[in-house]
């Protein structure tokens, strides 16, 4: 039988066909993680001789294979170079938060998809953010376009403002808060020691160490430093690390550390249809310490029933459910 009479037979052809180009797809993420990670695509930005390239393992011209395979890199004889826009923008520095992004696909949400089938035995959760902190802060960033003018607009043009930022990963919100009011100060606070000594850092590097500074702590727990009252709190992509059950208490918390006139300013997808929505709830729903995100509906309704008079969303991204919320005394 001729073999494209064969091919053309085979049960469930256009499922195979699907699954083969999901099955690329899935290739192209694992190398690009692989390449990535180990610093092999930095290498490539110009054309490199094998012997050059490092690390100089005996897997190295199978890896190389694959990139060739799959388009992102380009070989002419004994040299290679990128040639996909994947590769090259992950191999240049500003590529770290596509880098990062990856890296928690395959290392933390592909973990969740391979171990469902065992969660009852662990009541349906796993420990999949252990040691992901500084990971998930950097693939966070691919966020920052879409909110630096929702956070500049909490604070520019309101003079001396005193603000606390609750999970403040990176600290490039409170970057963006001091480029927008020069006369904003602040403490952010984080639940991740490794990503607290990231932010001390870079509060230096950018000249803000006088103005801000980050520290770890749990705003449940009582601190003399997170007390306030302050001008504006934030809580930027972090809502769905507190359980439904304890939100109301922690905005009545929030509220209370607030001066007359001050504001909660929220940032978090929340659920919803798309595919993005639908898999980030899968994975709260499967991590230790994770809750489920709500309907921004319902945080609009748990914010009137903390006291909050005045309550306003704003969609953030086309199409995604990702809103900005503020909320006044």
């Amino acid at each position: 039988m001729n073999s494209w009479l064969r091919l053309l037979r085979l049960p469930h052809l256009a499922a195979q066909a699907g699954i083969d180009r999901d099955i690329n797809a899935s290739i192209r993420l694992n190398f690009l993680y692989a390449a990535s990670k180990s610093g092999l695509l930095r290498q490539m930005r110009q054309w490199k001789e094998r012997s050059e390239l490092q690390p100089q393992l005996e897997t190295l011209d199978a890896m190389l294979d694959v990139g060739v395979a799959l388009g992102e890199l380009k070989r002419q004889g004994n040299r290679y170079r990128i040639s996909g826009k994947r590769a090259l923008a992950l191999s240049g520095q500003d590529g770290d938060p596509l880098a990062a992004l990856i890296e928690e696909f395959v290392t933390c949400h592909a973990a969740v998809y391979q171990d469902f089938a065992n969660l009852s035995a662990r009541a349906g959760k796993g420990d999949y953010l252990a040691g992901k902190g500084e990971v998930i802060a950097r693939s966070s960033r691919l966020l920052e376009p879409f909110m630096v003018e929702f956070a500049q607009g909490q604070v520019t043009g309101k003079g001396p403002l005193t603000m606390l930022e609750v999970g403040c990963g990176s600290g490039i919100y409170l970057h963006h808060a001091a480029c927008a009011n020069p006369q904003a100060t602040g403490i952010g606070i984080d639940l991740q020691k490794d990503v607290i000594a990231e932010t001390c850092k870079r509060l230096v590097e950018w000249g803000l160490a006088s103005r801000f500074r980050v520290m770890y702590a749990d705003i449940r727990q009582a601190c003399a430093e997170t007390i306030g009252p302050f001008d504006l709190i934030t809580l930027y992509n972090n809502i769905y690390y507190f359980p439904e059950t304890e939100r109301v208490r922690l905005l009545v918390s929030l509220r209370e550390r607030l001066k007359p006139g001050g504001k909660l300013a929220m940032v978090s997808l929340f659920a919803g249809k798309t595919v993005v929505a639908a898999n980030f709830e899968l994975i709260l729903r499967s991590t230790l310490g994770c809750a489920p995100m709500g309907t921004v509906e319902n945080l609009v309704r748990q914010l009137h029933e903390s006291g909050f008079r005045e309550v306003n969303m704003k969609r953030l991204i086309p199409v995604q459910p990702f809103f900005g919320v503020t909320a006044s005394l």
